[in-house]
């Protein structure tokens, strides 16, 4: 045998015989020369299979070199102001109750009834609240109720009052300063109305009251007798009266003709001087009534002195004006009062009652409610831009951002200045009323509210705006790409929005679909 044959001998090896499998677990060496060929393998493989970046670059195939286009859309182009903003009951109002109450003697403030509950609504003429058994109405007005309001008071609160008992129907005049006898009425009509008596006149004051009414009632019946007395005199007398008076004229001058005949008479006869004196008394006697008789009888046809009549009804009525101006003045000084913790003042009713801070029967100590707008609001705030862009009553649409859940509203405010309103420095406060009902989970959310400014009113052709190129003169125009190779077309940009541009061009010019430059690939 050759020389394999002789290193296999010594090696203890031994060939096999035909037919026969041979099986033999290697050695040590024989492993560990197996396992350094397969490393050597793996190596060589990962070396073949990893490249450096800088390899990698010159084995990578450049790009082919020209334009980035994009094909001309036909859609809708809308600009809006896009903002967030929080909903809620707005400009909140605290009520408090004052402890002029009643007549001032009312002791502690404790509430008694009407305790209203949260949600509820408190409208002009409403009692908000029950106190020490006295109410609290609201009003209207933006005047708080800083004093007690009574006859003889003056000022633009009493106006304000005046003006809230107009609308509710106690107060028929015209609204001004002064809280006089017609306003004391109308203010006794409002606490009538709300199952309440009013804070009237002291018992001293009510009898002051009463006697001027009998003056003014006096004085009036002096006035009926002194104007009948003149319409006497005025007529004259009567033919009745007259026929009287004739009469009694007429007996009068036979009564004295008969003690004439009967003096003369006795003295004919011889009668004794007491008889005569007598009788001679008894013709004077007729004699006087004679007279009397005839001065009536020529009053009543002479005429009476209407001079006298009329003056007597001048001075009986100028007695009764007096007694009805003292009167009047009276009525304005002892009027009904309204004490200053039985009103309060409250801005745009009607208002909502958010929340409750008292009870049934709990001592009154500051602030009983929080009241807060009617309706709900949204409130946010715009940049100057955006400022200028916005107005009363533009439509807006509320939701979460996710569109799901949304609601209509409609700009309500838009502050003149900026930073008012708890608005930042710089930006204006803006506030939208929600239209229509508005789901229970919106409520005092952070809402997006999206305004739109201007739409192209349905789809148009649209490019975004890096295919628009414009010269030195300002006019556009796009590069379309062809089978025909590439072509400028002018175009006339409209409305912007969202990265895209309206364009119109001449008939035929541009197309949707028709592909336009937007890059170049370098």
């Amino acid at each position: 045998m050759t020389g394999p044959h002789i290193r296999w001998r010594r090696r203890g090896w031994r060939l096999p015989r035909p037919g026969r499998v041979v099986s033999r677990r290697p050695g040590p060496l024989t492993t560990l020369v197996a396992v350094a060929v397969l490393a050597a393998a793996v190596g060589w493989w990962a070396g073949r299979s990893i490249q450096s970046p800088a390899e990698a670059a010159r084995h990578a195939a450049a790009p082919a070199a020209g334009a980035v286009t994009v094909p001309v859309e036909r859609r809708e182009i809308a600009t809006a102001v896009v903002v967030r903003g929080a909903m809620g009951f707005a400009e909140p109002q605290a009520l408090t109750v004052d402890a002029d109450l009643g007549d001032g003697e009312v002791g502690k403030l404790v509430v008694t009834g009407r305790v209203p509950r949260p949600g509820a609504m408190l409208d002009e003429g409403d009692v908000a609240l029950q106190v020490s058994g006295r109410p609290v109405i609201v009003l209207n007005g933006v005047i708080p109720m800083y004093r007690a309001l009574s006859p003889g008071s003056t000022g633009p609160d009493v106006r304000q009052l005046e003006g809230a008992l107009v609308r509710l129907g106690h107060f028929s005049g015209v609204p001004d300063d002064t809280y006089d006898s017609r306003t004391s009425a109308a203010v006794e009509r409002l606490y009538r109305a709300v199952g309440y008596a009013p804070v009237g006149p002291s018992v001293e004051q009510e009898q002051q009251l009463s006697a001027g009414r009998e003056r003014v009632s006096a004085a009036g019946t002096d006035l009926d007798r002194a104007r009948a007395a003149l319409a006497a005199v005025r007529r004259g007398p009567s033919d009745e009266q007259l026929s009287v008076a004739r009469a009694q004229v007429r007996s009068a001058g036979a009564a004295h003709d008969a003690a004439v005949q009967e003096r003369d008479a006795a003295i004919a006869a011889g009668a004794p001087a007491a008889t005569i004196s007598r009788l001679t008394a008894e013709v004077e006697a007729a004699l006087v009534a004679v007279e009397v008789a005839r001065a009536d009888l020529a009053e009543l046809t002479a005429g009476a002195d209407v001079r006298a009549a009329e003056a007597a009804v001048t001075v009986a009525a100028k007695r009764l004006t007096e007694a009805r101006v003292a009167l009047g003045r009276l009525r304005d000084a002892v009027g009904v009062r309204l004490p200053r913790g039985e009103v309060a003042f409250v801005s745009a009713l009607p208002r909502r009652v958010d929340r409750v801070d008292t009870a049934l029967g709990r001592e009154v100590n500051g602030k009983v409610l929080s009241l807060t707008a009617a309706a709900l609001e949204v409130t946010t705030s715009v940049s100057a831009e955006e400022h200028g862009l916005l107005k009363v009553g533009q439509r807006a649409q509320l939701d979460e951002g996710d569109g799901v859940t949304t609601v209509s509203g409609e700009v309500s405010h838009v502050a003149d200045k900026p930073g008012t309103g708890g608005a930042v420095e710089g930006q204006y406060e803006v506030r939208l009323q929600p239209l229509g009902t508005v789901p229970a989970e919106l409520h005092g959310r952070d809402l997006r509210i999206r305004i739109p400014i201007s739409s192209t009113e349905g789809a148009v052709l649209a490019v975004p705006l890096a295919a628009l190129i414009t010269d030195a003169s300002g006019a556009a125009r796009v590069r379309v790409v062809d089978a025909g190779g590439g072509r400028d077309v002018p175009v006339v940009v409209g409305l912007s929005s969202g990265g895209f541009a309206e364009v119109r061009a001449a008939e035929a010019a541009l197309a949707e679909g028709d592909l336009v430059v937007v890059g170049e690939r370098s």
